[in-house]
């Protein structure tokens, strides 16, 4: 039987696997670094979300948290429901830009509409609680989208031109050449 060591290396080994961020830009790298900071986030520090609840809190704080919510599939989004999330910190940290590929994409919309136009900073320091935890959360959500969308563009490249445009572009041709 193993021990919870030992099931915690390979959880972390399993999803360092996962989260591999193979690609060579400055999205990948802005990620990977949001992406350790989350993962180095303390316990502690995660469980302290609990404490938004009742609190009157800035907007770019409660879009971070209902953009947590969206992304662990948590309805509805809210801060009730992100700290009921940081009540397991491991599964609350276990996300990867593989997570965004299972989201639909009203779902992606949602979650850049919330957190797109927000300054890290900001948000760090009108916080009086979890500010730390609320700030990667965010750098973390706005680095796996730049990433996100820089991989749809590059397998938009790599797939080229729309051939169900060239097709019916070259059908009145090929048609006329039969005749």
């Amino acid at each position: 039987m193993s021990s919870k060591a030992e099931d915690k290396a390979a959880a972390d080994a399993f999803s360092d696997r996962m989260n591999a961020t193979p690609a060579k830009c400055s999205e990948a790298d802005r990620f990977r670094e949001a992406d350790n900071q989350l993962k180095a986030l303390q316990p502690e520090h995660v469980l302290a979300l609990g404490d938004c609840p009742g609190r009157e809190l800035p907007p770019g704080v409660v879009a971070a948290m209902e953009s947590w919510c969206l992304l662990h599939d948590e309805t509805p989004p809210s801060i009730e429901g992100c700290a009921k999330l940081a009540a397991d910190p491991g599964d609350f940290r276990l996300v990867g830009l593989s997570t965004l590929r299972y989201l639909d994409k009203e779902t992606i919309e949602a979650i850049t509409g919330r957190v797109a136009g927000l300054d890290v900073a900001t948000v760090r320091s009108s916080l009086p609680v979890a500010a730390e935890v609320i700030a990667v959360m965010v750098e973390w959500l706005q680095a796996a989208l730049a990433l996100h969308g820089w991989a749809q563009e590059q397998q938009r490249q790599a797939a080229g031109p729309d051939i169900s445009r060239v097709g019916a572009a070259a059908a009145p041709a090929a048609a006329a050449a039969a005749a």
